[in-house]
């Protein structure tokens, strides 16, 4: 017997005697049927007037040992009827590695199957499982779930109703798994056996009480509630306290009220008619700094806007322009002999500074740009630079250095400068929140502000197009609301100090707690006869509610409270945190809390740090909310023993990159364990999961669907962009190829054309990858983050005939991957054409990946 169960076994010895016998019972059977709860109220009964024998509780050795569940493996889902718009005809194999991903665009059915396996397999929202509401007809569901579990093949057959109980290990993260415990407080998925048992045993005190309250139900109370705001009161607590030892005098003492009592209460009322002047004052500062807040904004963008300004910025932009112009004109005598248009332009300077960038940082790292030494070549054309070129560079640089050029581009800087001095006028719509705010009606003053703010953006939006001083428009001047809102918010203030003095010489709290009392008293006396009669009604059942007392949950509770604090609690809150480290959210202040443990259940709910404000969908972005909830997710399900599947639709949704990397790295740890099957519409994903996997010498089984014009949820090839090239390439010449040759020699000419088509449009795809994957020796690929720098050295092994191979081939058959007119159809290639060009892409990859650099 280990230590948690000695030291339950004694705390068991310290319970009431018939609880004693129901533990022991309950080791013996999973749950208490009726008659077996009537003879535990019968029990419960004896012990309550002394005539239970002793009997010592015997809890048996090893009874809270923790469960070991075995492994458990989804495989297929097939057979699908009646479930949304799924119609596949081949079944959705999940693969046999660790980690399946299941590809498909919004419509094609992932989230039918994920809410098939939610309803299977008993997740904690599973949601209406609808039919084809397309496609009325027979209301029939059901679906085929093979799995595997400890090594063994079962099948289940699902018919529409009831969950597998295989399968309710199976842990199910999609949208709706975001209000738990992110939105509410909610239960961990997995007890130990420790507190299932305790479950249990509160569960039967409930069942217990529930019989002994049948007794009492035959004798109802006819007790009155008192009015909500009078249970403070002493009479209130003392009316809700009234038990069986309550006496006569008490009775007297509480429901006493006279004419000198009714005059009092009539006064009390008269005084606290006015309202709180303390939360009043509140108000009237808080409206006051609205007004001052509008005000000050509103001198700010007066003087942003002024004349004094607007003549700063316009001579700041003359002068960028004449700097300029001075500059491209020094530069058009300079180079007036230039063999080429445009030298000196802003365009040929970018040219030039990629040059010297280029020249600095590879050609020529020792030497200063332009290298105009003997044997120096170009930079861009890598020609031998002979003496008229290095006499043109040097004058190029000269230009480049100038004067002239330097004092155009501060000036430039200057304009830019003076212009970022106007910030951005608040929107009509945050103007309107704002005039709001302030108290300001929505009359002739709200007009006039909004007025007012719309000459301003006015006047902002007519600065670029004003080169000249003489062109600045009238300048605005300070508005009459803005004087008279300074009034307003001096009669505010002065108004608020007033409430403060009628709240500092004004005992308003105390006036009220004695007229609540005396009202409360009132009402008691006129209920008089309903307390006495409740009185005798309690001594009646004085001897049940001893009996019922000893059912309380509160110790059996507060016994599973502590242990969840210790099993639970803080191996969850450390999983929750240990989650977001990984997940790279630790930066977010939430925090996961046990909130309470009614009945035995421990809840818990993830908070915001440092603040009362709880609703963290007010607060987090959704990406946020996303991230918080997957590690809730994982903290919660990471805790079970059982080496059962996780299921995510759409993990990355609402995500940015570095979250996805994240999560799809998490997810590749957890699959080393167990399996974990993702469904998503984002190729990203696939990428990135195939990316990390390879890391980890892990091979993502990979399993696309699409919709079909029976249904959806129908299994397809997987994306040519997230395909194997050389399995790609093989299906091609191996299967297609010959499938259109065949259709062309039996005549079925239409049919074959339209087969070379989808050929020819799909080895453009490939060659296109071959560059990426092969050519490029795969530094850059699309859907993934990293560049991979260490490969750049075998591009030195690249030749002129690689790149004129696949470009002829890009050229050739990018006609059938673009749209083309039709009065000049692209002529489609001969099929031995065809093969010749796929067999020549597959031996030149095989080539290359040997050739080394």
């Amino acid at each position: 017997m280990n230590n948690t169960e000695s030291t339950l076994t004694q705390w068991f010895l310290e319970r009431p005697k018939w609880l004693q016998i129901a533990a022991t019972r309950l080791l013996q059977q999973s749950e208490f049927s009726d008659e077996a709860v009537s003879d535990l109220a019968t029990l419960c009964r004896q012990e309550a007037d002394g005539k239970l024998p002793q009997k010592a509780c015997s809890i048996p050795a090893g009874a809270f040992s923790q469960d070991v569940s075995g492994t458990l493996r989804l495989c297929s889902i097939s057979d699908i009827e009646g479930v949304n718009a799924l119609a596949p005809k081949k079944s959705l194999e999940f693969g046999k590695g660790n980690i399946s991903l299941v590809y498909g665009h919004n419509g094609s059915g992932k989230s039918g199957y994920v809410r098939l396996l939610k309803n299977v397999c008993g997740a904690r929202e599973m949601g209406t499982l609808h039919p084809n509401v397309y496609k009325p007809g027979s209301a029939v569901q059901k679906a085929c779930i093979s799995f595997e579990q400890d090594g063994i093949s079962k099948n289940h057959t699902w018919s529409g109703q009831g969950i597998c109980n295989d399968l309710t290990s199976v842990d199910i993260f999609d949208t709706s798994f975001g209000k738990v415990f992110v939105s509410s407080e909610d239960e961990v998925s997995y007890e130990p056996p420790v507190l299932s048992f305790l479950s249990s045993l509160i569960l039967a005190c409930e069942k217990v009480a529930s019989a002994l309250e049948g007794e009492v139900n035959r004798n109802p109370s006819k007790k009155p509630n008192i009015p909500a705001d009078k249970k403070v009161t002493p009479e209130g607590i003392w009316y809700e306290a009234i038990s069986a030892k309550t006496s006569s005098q008490e009775i007297d003492k509480h429901c006493a009220f006279a004419s000198v009592d009714e005059s009092e209460m009539q006064s009390l009322q008269q005084r606290i008619a006015e309202q709180a002047p303390s939360e009043k004052a509140k108000q009237l500062r808080k409206q006051k700094q609205h007004i001052d807040t509008l005000v000050q904004d509103a001198q700010k963008y007066l003087q942003q806007l002024s004349d004094e300004n607007y003549r700063r910025i316009i001579a700041a932009k003359k002068k960028a322009t004449l700097k300029k112009t001075a500059a491209d004109t020094a530069a058009e005598k300079v180079f007036s002999g230039s063999e080429l248009e445009g030298v000196g332009t802003d365009v040929w300077k970018e040219l030039w500074e990629a040059a010297r960038n280029y020249s600095v940082s590879a050609a020529y790292k020792q030497d200063e740009y332009p290298n105009v030494f003997d044997g120096s070549r170009c930079v861009l054309c890598h020609q031998t630079l002979t003496q008229e070129a290095r006499e043109r560079l040097i004058s190029f640089e000269h230009f480049v250095k100038g004067e002239m050029q330097k004092a155009a581009t501060d000036a430039a800087k200057e304009y830019e400068t003076a212009s970022q001095t106007i910030e951005v006028l608040p929107t009509p719509e945050t103007l309107k929140t704002r005039i709001d705010a302030a108290g300001i009606p929505q009359d002739e003053v709200a007009s006039r502000v909004t007025n007012f703010f719309a000459q301003l953006q006015a006047r902002k939006d007519l600065l670029p197009e004003i080169n000249s001083e003489e062109a600045i428009p009238d300048p605005l001047l300070s508005p009459k609301w803005i004087e008279e809102a300074n009034a307003q918010s001096k009669s505010l203030g002065e108004l608020a100090e007033k409430y403060d003095e009628d709240a500092k010489s004004d005992n308003r709290e105390e006036i009220k707690q004695k007229l609540n009392s005396l009202q409360a008293r009132k009402w008691l006396s006129e209920h008089r006869a309903a307390i006495d009669e409740e009185v005798i009604r309690l001594k009646l059942l004085s001897q049940i509610q001893k009996a019922k007392k000893s059912t309380h949950t509160m110790a059996l509770s507060k016994k599973k409270g502590e242990l969840a604090e210790t099993l639970i609690t803080d191996a969850f809150v450390n999983r929750f945190n240990n989650e977001l480290k990984t997940l790279g959210a630790s930066q977010l202040k939430v925090e996961l809390v046990k909130t309470r443990t009614p009945k035995g259940k421990a809840l818990h709910r993830i908070k915001l740090k440092e603040t009362s404000h709880n609703n963290l969908a007010d607060v987090l972005s959704e990406g946020e909310n996303r991230i918080v909830s997957i590690a809730a997710f994982l903290a919660d399900v990471t805790g079970k023993s059982s080496q059962a599947p996780f299921i995510f639709d759409d993990p990355i949704s609402s995500l940015d990159q570095s979250y996805e990397e994240a999560v799809v790295k998490r997810l590749i740890e957890l699959s080393q364990d167990k399996q974990v099957i993702v469904f998503t519409h984002r190729l990203s994903l696939l990428g990135t999961v195939k990316h990390f996997a390879e890391k980890k010498a892990i091979k993502p089984d990979v399993v696309s669907i699409r919709s079909a014009d029976w249904g959806t949820g129908e299994p397809a090839p997987i994306p040519l962009s997230q395909s194997d090239i050389k399995s790609a390439l093989n299906t091609l010449m191996n299967q297609r190829y010959h499938n259109a040759k065949r259709a062309s020699e039996d005549g079925a000419f239409e049919h074959a054309e339209i087969l070379l088509k989808s050929i020819c449009s799909d080895f453009r795809t490939l060659v296109e990858r071959s560059i990426e994957n092969d050519l490029l020796c795969g530094v850059v690929q699309r859907f993934q983050r990293p560049v991979h720098t260490l490969k750049l050295k075998e591009l030195a092994k690249l030749k002129d005939v690689d790149c004129d191979l696949l470009d002829s081939l890009m050229t050739k058959y990018s006609g059938f991957e673009h749209s083309q007119p039709t009065e000049s159809p692209v002529e489609l290639p001969k099929p031995d054409d065809l093969l010749a060009d796929m067999t020549s892409l597959k031996k030149w990859r095989e080539e290359y990946a040997k050739r080394t650099a």
